[in-house]
């Protein structure tokens, strides 16, 4: 049997109304967990989709990847704000993607905060940020970050469009993620601008911003980048280098702080923002 679970055998439970297995439309929208098997990770990784009412395989959809995607039981905020900014014309459909991170201890790596207290890390912390350099001797962390950025920008992405039958084009595609899973998306951006045309990254911690080489002659995936004031003086000094490599390459990016500090309701609400600006239906 095959390692990847075969969206097409999915839908074909999942959907009604259809007239045949080339022309089927979701009368409600859809949003489930699916898993592929991960060569570069040999190991099993899952990720949420959620499918718009009125999807259908013949269409093309922009799609959004995003980091964090293991809290599909939680307050299912994505099902709701999508199906809420869709059903009421206020944006385009749209396919949502949330890869799952690896949220098993990493018992051989711990560390140190600043009241002193000494803490675990998790796999997820070395698939996100790139600490390829100090884990060489770590069988099992071994080129985490590499590897995770293969599985992510070439296993999933293939996956996901090939089963769900989109042509995408860079411009078609979208990042978004917060925290490490926004640094781990500034590691992307700038190894790999070839691939997601447009990133959302809130209050982004790691990424090598400051390390990495930018080019001055390369015009740099759109960039929308906010943190909170309330957050370490850090993530303001990299917010104002992004600002002047990206005036520098001439490319795109919106840049702003906001009241608060590290805080899922404050990037909840301007992810919905941001999907009204990018998405706008067209009236």
């Amino acid at each position: 049997m095959n390692k990847n679970i075969t969206l097409l055998f999915v839908f074909i439970s999942l959907l009604v109304s259809c007239k045949s297995s080339k022309n089927v439309t979701l009368n409600e929208s859809k949003y489930y967990t699916d898993s592929i098997y991960s060569n570069y990770l040999s190991e099993y990784r899952k990720h949420n989709i959620y499918l718009p009412k009125g999807f259908n395989l013949k269409n093309n959809y922009p799609i959004i990847y995003a980091t964090d995607g293991n809290d599909i039981k939680g307050n299912n905020f994505i099902k709701k704000s999508l199906d809420s900014l869709i059903n009421n014309n206020i944006i385009k459909p749209i396919i949502y993607i949330e890869s799952h991170c690896n949220q098993e201890i990493a018992d051989s790596t711990s560390t140190t905060l600043g009241d002193g207290r000494k803490v675990k890390l998790q796999f997820r912390n070395f698939e996100y940020v790139d600490s390829d350099s100090f884990t060489k001797n770590d069988k099992q962390l071994l080129n985490r970050f590499k590897n995770h950025k293969n599985y992510f920008s070439i296993e999933l992405i293939n996956y996901i469009e090939k089963n769900l039958k989109q042509k995408k084009s860079k411009k078609d595609r979208y990042f978004y993620g917060v925290s490490n899973g926004a640094g781990f998306g500034m590691s992307l951006l700038n190894s790999n601008s070839e691939i997601i045309g447009t990133y959302l990254c809130f209050s982004t911690f790691g990424g090598d911003i400051k390390t990495n080489i930018w080019k001055k002659d390369l015009i740099y995936p759109n960039l929308y980048l906010i943190y909170g004031k309330e957050e370490p003086e850090f993530l303001k000094d990299d917010a104002e280098f992004i600002k002047r490599v990206y005036q520098e390459s001439n490319s795109f990016a919106f840049i702003k702080s906001f009241e608060g500090g590290h805080d899922y309701k404050i990037w909840e609400k301007e992810l919905v923002n941001n999907l009204i600006k990018l998405f706008p239906l067209k009236k």
